[in-house]
C-alpha cells in the first residue's frame, strides 16, 4: 500500500472507527429516559434501580458504539481487499462516508481511481461468510457524475452532491488534497 492509500485509511478511521463519547452520552441518556418511563409506569422507579439503569445503558451505549466502529473499520479493508483482487490497477482507493448528527458511518461503496479513470464500485452487504462478495463499479460520465464538492465545516471530511443511475447521491469522503486533486484529474479522464 502506497503513503497516500495510508493516509486515507488513516483519516478514515479517525472519523468513523473511533469511539465517540458524545453519541455514547446521547445514547445512554435515551435509553435510561425510556427505561424510567417504564419502570414509573410499573411504579418500581426507585434511587437504586435508577443507577443501576443507568450504569446498564452505559455499559450498553459504550459496547454499541465500540463494536460499531469495529465493525466499519473491518469492513473498509475488506471492501479494499476486494477490490484489490478484482482490479488490479487500482491506483487509489477512497471510502464513502455517511455523515449524519450522529458522526460518520462506513458505507457500501467507494470512489476508486483505475487506469486514470474515476469509478464508483458499491459493494452488495453479504448475508453470511458463504456469500461471495459483490460489487457493481461505474464509469465517471456514464451514469455517475459528481455534481458539487463541499468542505464540511470541521475541515475533515468533503461532501460530495452526486448523480449515480439518475438518482441524487450524496455522500463524504476525507479531506486530504492529494487524493481530491488526484479524484478532480480523473474526472477529466487522466489529462
Amino acid at each position: 500500500m502506497n503513503r497516500l492509500q495510508d493516509e486515507i485509511f488513516i483519516q478514515t478511521k479517525s472519523l468513523t472507527g473511533t469511539v465517540n463519547f458524545l453519541r455514547i452520552f446521547l445514547y445512554t441518556l435515551i435509553s435510561s429516559i425510556m427505561l424510567f418511563v417504564v419502570l414509573a409506569l410499573f411504579s418500581m422507579l426507585t434511587l437504586p434501580m435508577a443507577l443501576i439503569v443507568v450504569a446498564i445503558s452505559l455499559v450498553y451505549s459504550f459496547l454499541r458504539d465500540y463494536s460499531i466502529s469495529k465493525y466499519s473499520n473491518k469492513q473498509m479493508i475488506k471492501y479494499f481487499e476486494y477490490s484489490l483482487e478484482k482490479h488490479d490497477d487500482i491506483e487509489i482507493y477512497v471510502p464513502l462516508l455517511e455523515r449524519t448528527f450522529q458522526g460518520y458511518f462506513m458505507k457500501r461503496a467507494a470512489l476508486i481511481i483505475r487506469s486514470g479513470q474515476l469509478y464508483i464500485e458499491a459493494f452488495r452487504q453479504k448475508k453470511n461468510d458463504k456469500q461471495d462478495q459483490l460489487s457493481i463499479p461505474v464509469k465517471y460520465g456514464e451514469k455517475f457524475v459528481i455534481d458539487r464538492l463541499t468542505v464540511d465545516k470541521n475541515h475533515k471530511s468533503v461532501t460530495i452532491d452526486s448523480t449515480f443511475a439518475g438518482q441524487y447521491y450524496r455522500f463524504s469522503i476525507v479531506n486530504n488534497q492529494t487524493a481530491l486533486d488526484l479524484i478532480e484529474k480523473a474526472k477529466r479522464g487522466g489529462k
